[in-house]
């Protein structure tokens, strides 16, 4: 496995919801606030620490990106519905607390449904994530394993570790599964 360095937020989008504003302010200093969540915001977060809370979403990538900062996250993955990694189309980005340990002989997180998350931006018919991978990247050390079943059931067919791929038919750049093809296919996944 490659390693990799923590990679800045760029064209964060995805999942839903909004999140209060904490002001923290000290005499003598500048008022320092974590961005306005905005629930109409196409720059979302969604956190693999706690999947039970909804995305928290912002209107531009800068306050997306100052938010994950002021949470000491590290973006770990991003999904795209549309292959390329194209963010014209529905994608997500997902954060934790700390990067991926260097090997996959363990597993650092888990997303046992996708039927449950859905895509903000581009996605105004409120569809799940499910079944809707295309390209996918990963950062700070992480690998994804694609399961076409929930709970990521080693009865059911899953994809082998990638670090990232930009057409998941096979058919892309970086380490695109050819064995079997994962574009659209995915119902629960695996990040180690």
């Amino acid at each position: 496995m490659t390693l990799r360095k923590r990679l800045p937020l760029a064209g964060l989008a995805m999942a839903a919801s909004a999140v209060l504003a904490v002001t923290v302010s000290t005499a003598g200093t500048a008022t320092a606030a974590t961005p306005l969540a905005d629930p109409d915001g196409t720059n979302c977060v969604i956190d693999l620490d706690d999947l039970a809370q909804e995305g928290v979403c912002f209107a531009t990538e800068d306050d997306a990106t100052a938010y994950v900062e002021a949470q000491a996250d590290y973006v770990l993955l991003e999904v795209y519905d549309w292959i390329g990694l194209n963010a014209d189309g529905p994608h997500a980005y997902y954060v934790g607390n700390a990067p991926c340990t260097p090997t996959t002989d363990d597993i650092d997180h888990t997303v046992p449904t996708l039927y449950e998350l859905t895509y903000n931006f581009a996605n105004p018919d409120s569809v799940s994530m499910n079944d809707s991978f295309s390209s996918v990247i990963t950062h700070e050390q992480c690998d994804i394993r694609l399961s076409d079943w929930v709970n990521n059931n080693p009865d059911g067919p899953r994809s082998g570790w990638i670090d990232h791929c930009t057409n998941l038919t096979g058919s892309g750049a970086g380490d695109c599964p050819t064995v079997l093809n994962w574009n659209n296919r995915a119902s629960s996944f695996m990040l180690s």
